[in-house]
C-alpha cells in the first residue's frame, strides 16, 4: 500500500521544505500535554519526521531460547532486554556518544546522538515473544498476532521473510550513525573517566561498564539471534523509487487524527495503553516492468499526477504541466498554487471521489482551509473532477476510497524507506521498507489489503449495463473510455459493432469474436484488479496474469510499548509478572 491511509507501499516524505506543515513532525516548541506524551511513548513513530530521519536500519530478531522453558529463560531474556534498553537510554541521555571529527581541526569530537543526528531507537515485540516466555495473557496487548501468510493477504507471490519476535528501529541522519548503534564494540574503546581517582576506584568504574552494552550486537548476545538487517534511505526530492510523490494523505503527525489512528487506549492490561501495533514489510519494485509504461499509464495507475503529485482531475491536463514546470524551474507563483491545492489534499478524510458527502458550507470545512481561502463551491468542484478523473482500479482510490461506495474511513500511519539491495543472483533489487503504525492492524491494514486493494470486486466488479449483476457501481463514463481504448468492451458493445469496426479491433475472425464475447460475459475478467500492494493491473483487468511491478516479501507483526515511567530503560519490563524493580511500583 502506499500513502498513509492511501496508505501503503513507497517513500514516505514529500520534500520537507515545501510540506513541513503537513507532512512529519516538526521538531520546534510544543504544548505542555504534547511533551508529557512524547516522554510515555516511543519515539521514531510520529517524531522525528522521516524528513530529518533519512537513514533507517531495520534489526529483526528472534529469542534464542527454544521455548517455554521456565523462568530462567524468561529471567534471562528480561536481564537482556534491560541490557537492549539502557543503551538505547544512555545514548538517549547523551552519555553514551559517537566521536565526530571537526572538519577544521581535524579533532575527534564526542557527539550526542539525538542532538546532533536526530537518532532514535524504536523497539516492538512479535507474538513469539509473549508464547516463548509464557508471559500470560493478562499482560499481553490483546490485538496482537503474527503476520498471516502470502495468501491470507491477498499476495500472489510465497513471503521469504518470516515473522521474528523483535524488531528494532533506528532512524537518524546518517546511516553511519545508525551502524555504529548496531556494532560499535570493534571501534576504539571508549576512555575511562577516572581521572584522578585511585586505582580501586577506576576498576569499579570498569566493571559498570562492563556491564552496559556497547551496541545492539553485544545487548542481545545469549538471548537472541538476529534474524535479519535492512537498510532504507529518503530521495532528496522526496519521491518513491517509481518517480511519483508519496504519503500525501498520511495523518499529520501527533495531530488528534494521528493519536486516533496511532495508539492503543483500550488495552486489558492499562501499562500497555499508549502503544501502538507496528506492520513492517519489505516489497520488492519490478523498475524494469514499471519502465515498460508509459507516463500517462503510470498516473492511471497510481492516480496522481507525476509532475505534481497531485490527484488526478484536481487540474486539467494543461494547467498540471505548466505547474510542474513552474515547481521544476523554481517558480514561486506556481509553487503557491501548488502549496494551496496540496493542503487541500493532504487532508486523509477529504471525499476526493464522494462530493455528495462534503458539508454543505464554507464555514463547515477544516480551518486550515478556510485560511487558504477555500470556498465549498471550488472543493466540491475538485472532488467532483477527482471522482471522475481517477479510475476505480487507481492504487490511491483502492487504498484508501474516502467513504466512497459506502465505505468507512480506515486509515493508517505510514514510515516509508526505499531501499536498493544486492539480491542472491547478483542482480540489483530495489522496492520499500513498508512501515505503518496502527491501534488495530486487522481492523485498518489487513482490511485495507484483503478487501480494498486485493478484493478483484471493490470497488467496481462485473457491468451492470444488462451483461451482469454485481459490485458496488457500474464503471463510470471515462472508465470505459479507458477501457474501450484497450480493446475491453461489455457483451452489449461488442454485440453492437458493425463489421468495420470489428476489423479495426482485430475482432473479423468469427472466433476471435466469440472469444471476446466470452471474456466480456466472464466477471472474473471484468475486475479492477487482484495484486494486493501491488495494486490494480492497466485499465482494471488481468487478461493474462498478474502485474507484478510490485512484490512483498513479507515481514511481521509487533507491538510497541510505551515506556514505563519514562525510562526507556524499562521498556517491555511490564510484560513480566514481577515489577517490583520499575521506579513506583511494588
Amino acid at each position: 500500500m502506499r500513502e498513509g491511509g492511501e496508505t501503503g507501499a513507497d517513500g514516505g516524505r514529500l520534500d520537507s521544505s515545501l510540506v513541513s506543515s503537513r507532512i512529519g513532525f516538526e521538531d520546534q516548541a510544543r504544548s505542555a500535554e504534547r511533551l508529557e506524551l512524547e516522554r510515555v511513548v516511543q519515539p521514531g513513530i510520529g517524531f522525528p519526521s522521516p524528513s530529518v530521519q533519512t537513514q533507517l536500519m531495520i534489526v529483526r530478531l528472534n529469542l534464542a531460547t527454544p521455548g517455554p522453558s521456565g523462568r530462567g529463560a524468561a529471567e534471562q531474556v528480561r536481564h537482556g532486554l534491560r541490557r537492549l534498553c539502557d543503551l538505547f537510554a544512555r545514548i538517549d541521555r547523551g552519555e553514551k556518544r559517537i566521536l565526530v571529527l571537526d572538519d577544521k581541526t581535524g579533532r575527534p569530537e564526542p557527539a550526542h546522538l539525538r542532538e546532533k543526528f536526530s537518532f532514535s531507537a524504536t523497539i516492538g515485540f512479535g507474538e513469539g515473544f509473549f508464547d516463548l516466555l509464557a508471559i500470560p495473557a493478562a499482560r499481553r496487548p490483546k490485538r496482537l498476532t503474527a503476520m498471516p501468510d502470502h495468501l491470507s493477504l491477498g499476495d500472489t507471490t510465497p513471503y521469504s521473510l518470516a515473522q521474528t519476535d523483535l524488531i528494532i528501529q533506528l532512524g537518524s541522519s546518517s546511516g553511519f550513525v545508525n551502524r555504529w548503534v548496531f556494532e560499535n564494540k570493534l571501534q576504539a574503546p571508549e576512555p575511562v573517566d577516572a581521572a584522578g581517582a585511585t586505582a580501586g576506584a577506576a576498576e569499579v568504574v570498569s566493571a559498570a561498564k562492563e556491564e552496559q552494552a556497547e551496541d545492539i550486537v553485544s545487548a542481545t548476545a545469549g538471548w537472541a539471534t538476529i534474524a535479519d538487517v535492512h537498510l532504507g534511505f529518503q530521495r532528496t526530492d522526496g519521491r518513491n523509487l517509481q518517480g511519483f510523490n508519496d504519503g500525501v494523505s498520511n495523518p499529520r503527525a501527533l495531530s488528534p487524527m494521528f493519536d486516533q489512528v496511532v495508539w492503543s487506549i483500550d488495552e486489558t492490561y492499562p501499562a500497555l495503553n499508549r502503544g501502538s501495533y507496528m506492520v513492517f514489510q519489505k516489497i520488492v519494485h519490478d523498475l524494469d516492468q514499471w519502465r515498460e509504461l508509459d507516463v500517462d499509464e503510470q498516473q492511471e495507475w497510481v492516480g496522481r499526477s507525476k509532475g505534481t503529485g497531485l490527484l488526478l482531475g484536481t487540474l486539467d491536463d494543461k494547467e498540471d504541466a505548466e505547474v510542474a514546470a513552474g515547481l521544476q524551474a523554481g517558480d514561486a507563483a506556481a509553487f503557491r498554487k501548488w502549496k494551496r491545492l496540496f493542503a487541500l489534499e493532504s487532508h486523509p478524510e477529504m471525499p476526493f471521489y464522494a462530493p455528495e458527502l462534503l458539508p454543505k458550507k464554507t464555514k463547515d470545512l477544516p480551518e486550515d482551509l478556510r485560511a487558504l481561502d477555500f470556498t465549498i463551491d471550488e472543493v466540491r468542484a475538485i472532488c467532483t473532477r477527482t471522482a471522475l478523473r481517477v479510475p476505480a482500479w487507481a492504487h490511491v482510490r483502492k487504498v484508501n476510497p474516502r467513504r466512497a461506495d459506502e465505505t468507512a474511513q480506515r486509515t493508517i500511519f505510514r514510515r516509508g524507506y526505499p531501499f536498493v539491495d544486492r539480491g542472491l543472483d547478483n542482480k540489483i533489487i530495489s522496492g520499500l521498507l513498508f512501515i505503518s503504525f496502527q491501534s488495530d492492524i486487522q481492523a485498518t491494514f489487513e482490511f485495507i489489503k484483503k478487501n480494498w486493494a486485493g478484493n478483484p470486486n471493490f470497488p467496481v466488479g462485473t457491468h451492470r449495463s444488462g451483461d451482469s449483476e454485481g459490485g458496488r457501481r457500474p464503471f463510470n463514463e471515462r472508465e470505459h473510455t479507458l477501457r474501450r481504448q484497450s480493446g475491453r468492451l461489455t457483451v452489449s458493445e461488442l454485440k453492437g459493432l458493425g463489421g468495420a469496426e470489428r476489423k479495426v479491433l482485430g475482432l473479423e475472425d468469427q472466433d476471435d469474436y466469440t472469444k471476446a464475447l466470452e471474456d466480456a460475459a466472464d466477471p472474473r475478467r471484468q475486475q479492477t484488479g487482484r495484486e494486493g500492494l501491488a495494486g490494480p493491473s492497466e485499465h482494471g483487468v488481468t487478461p493474462t496474469g498478474e502485474f507484478l511491478a510490485i512484490v512483498p516479501l513479507g515481514g511481521g507483526y509487533y507491538f510497541v510499548p510505551p515506556i514505563p515511567n519514562r525510562n526507556i530503560e524499562e521498556i517491555g519490563q511490564q510484560f513480566f509478572t514481577d515489577q517490583s524493580h520499575i521506579p513506583g511500583k511494588t
